[in-house]
């Protein structure tokens, strides 16, 4: 298919607004089924996992490629709960457009408005689809106002819908009004929909006056945006008349400014009643990008390419650090997703924005140093379904197997990519066996190990990127965790081999091993996500394991501004050791938006240098009459290479803190003095060794706290209940509220208030229930993770009794 005609896009929604039912309609209408999946029923095509079936929800964004009208689809259907966050975020990165779903009655929620912030992240066009229009309480006005509103985009009305009111005030979908071709569209139950039937408005109708006067609108809102519509409307063939503008002109100006992100056409539908489904299919065709209308992908280019030369060297041409898309250049590609199958091994989903990608094909794994992977195959996938190719070319979606160490994130070039160092790689290549990547060392789980080694490939852990980077992704910190134990040893390594794949898949889960006690802890982000996992773990991968109750993933911090001297002397491997450091710690001020605890570690080794040299010259003083020493000083390489191990041990020290062995945070370590002693004892080891035990000394004396997760808590209840919602944050939870606000207001009728607060998750777990009663079962609630702020002492006391027993 020739790239202007593929279209790579997403459906993003709120959960529960009729994502998976939409894309079940595309497909059945596209041809690629033969009847339609119900998501009540279980036997959707895009969500295929037991779970999701289940729970009648979509957890892991789903990819298929199908064609519509000589274009190409490349459509990845998102869910829409916030614990799966992750899987909208890895799909957003890889997109061209999305196709953003409202619904009809409730109009812009709060996931809504999460999943926006994350495609306007990425710069992606989008259009919205009002679904739900057959419900009563449905409200297009209403909707489109909130897209300005609560979203901060132009709408541009593209449709009115039909409704007939009966004498008993029932109201029916009867159809939909194409404002810009001035048409009435109507959809056959009796083909399920798939046949839609046009017809002209008549003149001097009530379909014609109210399409007319939104035509007129949609035109003065695009002259506002868009000059080439002004100068065709002031033309000889218009003449000023909105209705005389051409359709296609109209499009084309809606295009121009759904691409420049300026606006976003809106239309509406009732996809389970196959309403308005086909003309959503026709607005991706018209309106959204394709892979040519988006601007080149920005890279970065490492330290040491081949490339940084050539590209100093090179004048006038395209800007040096943009991936051009060209299916004749070299290889770049990006891994947004890992699915592992059983038969098949890893599948790395992969979206290639430059050259082409073919069977058998070597690559380089640029993120992992420079690792040589082979693609033994590449797939095009249905959901669960795959299909051979031969080639994935620039612009196109799609997986490939026989990748032993890429996972997601991770950038993929082609062995003779000019960015990289040839030597480089056949060094790594040879030697990628000596280690592994581990995903304890990653900080966000509940306490941090490196004794839990993921199957990852022959990746080297620690070792530089290499050539060109695309940027990664965002992943949030993780706020609950359980463990999981093995039923017996014999159970062990099927438990480890599952939970490598499991880790694998999601980014946002993470294990970890408390060295102290041997137990195996998972970290997610929410109750809801831990939930699934336990249930793929136990049911679908028969694992024959226990898993613990759900905890809070609590960070700590040091409590006062603390200064110790710390030395470390102790035989390692039959060899002495010994090295000083003076250490100050000092807590820092939380910061909510954001934080994490990878974030909130400062460390300032600035001193270092200085007090290591002086410390050398004092030893090598003291010993010059002895003939040991012949009074130089250190070498520069052995200066910074002390620095680095300090750094490195003060860092290493912050993913286990002294009080529950919580991740640290919100700290700020300075090296004041160092103590050299030789340099048979005082190796960059040990100093790296010494620099972890005197912060956590330091941590341990600076009267350490807790911090706790605080969640952003958006809370819509009926006016009348209001009260008791309010009364019940500013008691027992500990609640800040941010902002209160009436909810759908439109022509005087207020459908009730929307609460945002600031609560802690220890004290939101079970909170679904008591909102029920709260409100008589209307309230509704989200919440996402606002960052870690400090615990109060009777909370604290009360946390590390419960977790200690004592």
């Amino acid at each position: 298919q020739r790239i202007e005609r593929v279209r790579n896009f997403g459906i993003i929604a709120h959960i529960d607004a009729g994502k998976t039912t939409t894309t079940e309609r595309m497909l059945y209408y596209a041809g690629f089924t033969r009847k339609l999946g119900d998501v009540d029923h279980g036997d959707t095509v895009m969500d295929y996992l037991p779970a999701e079936r289940e729970r009648g929800i979509t957890i892991t964004s789903a990819t298929i490629t199908f064609g519509w009208k000589d274009h190409l689809f490349h459509l990845i259907d998102s869910p829409g709960h916030v614990d799966f966050t992750v899987e909208v975020e890895r799909a957003m990165r890889v997109l061209d457009g999305a196709v953003t779903i409202l619904d009809a009655v409730s109009g812009v929620q709060a996931q809504t408005k999460t999943v926006w912030q994350q495609a306007s992240r990425y710069q992606i066009p989008r259009l919205v689809f009002v679904n739900k229009m057959d419900r009563e309480g449905a409200n297009f006005e209403r909707c489109y106002l909130d897209v300005q509103n609560k979203l901060g985009m132009i709408p541009l009305v593209c449709q009115l819908p039909n409704i007939e009111t009966t004498g008993d005030g029932t109201r029916s979908l009867l159809g939909i009004v194409d404002v810009i071709d001035m048409e009435h569209l109507s959809f056959d139950q009796r083909s399920l929909g798939a046949s839609v039937a046009r017809q002209r408005l008549a003149p001097g109708s009530e379909l014609h006056a109210a399409a007319t006067k939104a035509r007129t609108r949609l035109i003065e809102t695009l002259a506002e945006l868009d000059h080439q519509i002004v100068d065709m409307f002031f033309s000889d063939e218009v003449g000023g008349d909105h209705l005389r503008m051409p359709s296609e002109e109209v499009h084309a100006a809606i295009r121009r400014v759904t691409v420049a992100s300026q606006a976003c056409p809106v239309l509406l539908g009732a996809s389970y009643r196959n309403f308005g489904v086909q003309p959503v299919m026709d607005a991706v065709n018209r309106y959204l990008p394709s892979p040519l209308d988006r601007p080149s992908v920005q890279y970065t280019l490492l330290p040491g390419s081949p490339l940084a030369s050539a590209r100093q060297a090179s004048k006038g041409g395209a800007p040096a650090d943009l991936v051009p898309l060209d299916p004749n250049a070299p290889l770049v590609a990006f891994a947004f997703k890992v699915v592992v199958d059983r038969r098949r091994g890893p599948m790395v989903y992969v979206r290639v924005y430059s050259g082409t990608l073919n069977s058998r094909k070597s690559l380089i794994n640029a993120t992992c140093g420079g690792v040589k992977e082979r693609a033994t195959k590449l797939l095009q996938m249905y959901a669960d379904l795959p299909e051979e190719i031969p080639e994935i070319r620039a612009g196109h979606i799609g997986v490939v197997l026989g990748l032993k160490a890429t996972r997601t994130g991770d950038t993929l070039l082609s062995s003779d990519h000019p960015s990289i160092d040839k030597t480089l790689t056949k060094k790594l290549s040879k030697t990628a066996g000596a280690s592994k990547r581990t995903a304890g060392s990653v900080k966000g789980g509940a306490v941090a190990s490196d004794s839990f080694h993921t199957r990852l490939g022959d990746a080297l852990l620690g070792c530089a990127p290499v050539g060109l980077l695309l940027h990664g992704l965002t992943i949030p910190p993780p706020v609950f965790f359980c463990s999981v134990e093995a039923h017996s040893p014999s159970d062990e390594k099927p438990l480890m081999d599952a939970l490598e794949s499991l880790v694998l898949e999601d980014p946002s889960l993470k294990v970890s091993v408390d060295n102290e006690i041997g137990q195996t802890l998972l970290s997610g982000m929410g109750e809801l996500h831990l939930e699934v996992i336990k249930g793929r773990l136990l049911d679908d991968m028969k694992v024959n394991a226990t898993v613990g109750k759900m905890q809070i993933s609590y960070r700590e911090s040091v409590g006062e501004p603390k200064t110790i001297r710390y030395v470390y002397e102790r035989d390692v491997g039959g060899r002495p050791a010994k090295a000083g450091i003076a250490l100050l710690v000092e807590p820092l001020e939380a910061k909510r938006e954001g934080s994490d605890a990878g974030d909130g570690i400062e460390i300032d080794t600035s001193a270092v240098e200085g007090s290591l040299l002086r410390a050398f010259d004092a030893y090598a003083n003291n010993n010059n009459n002895d003939g040991g020493v012949d009074g130089s000083a250190l070498s520069v390489d052995a200066v910074e290479s002390i620095s680095n191990a300090i750094h490195d041990g003060l860092y290493n020290g912050t993913f286990r803190g002294p009080v529950l062995g919580f991740p640290v945070t919100l700290v700020k370590a300075s090296v004041m003095d160092v103590e050299y002693f030789s340099p048979e004892l005082s190796t960059p080891a040990a100093f790296r060794t010494c620099a972890l035990m005197a912060l956590r000394r330091a941590i341990e004396e600076s009267k350490p706290q807790l911090l706790e997760p605080i969640m952003r808590v958006s809370i819509q209840c009926e006016d009348e209940h209001i009260g008791a919602v309010l009364s019940d944050l500013g008691g027992v939870r500990r609640g800040k509220v941010a902002s209160l606000s009436e909810v759908n207001v439109m022509n005087g009728v207020k459908d009730g208030k929307l609460v945002v607060a600031d609560i802690p998750l220890s004290l939101m777990i079970g909170y679904a229930t008591t909102l029920r009663s709260l409100t008589a079962g209307h309230g509704t609630f989200t919440m996402e993770v606002l960052g870690f702020d400090y615990m109060p002492s009777s909370q604290q006391a009360a946390v590390i009794k419960e977790a200690r027993g004592y």
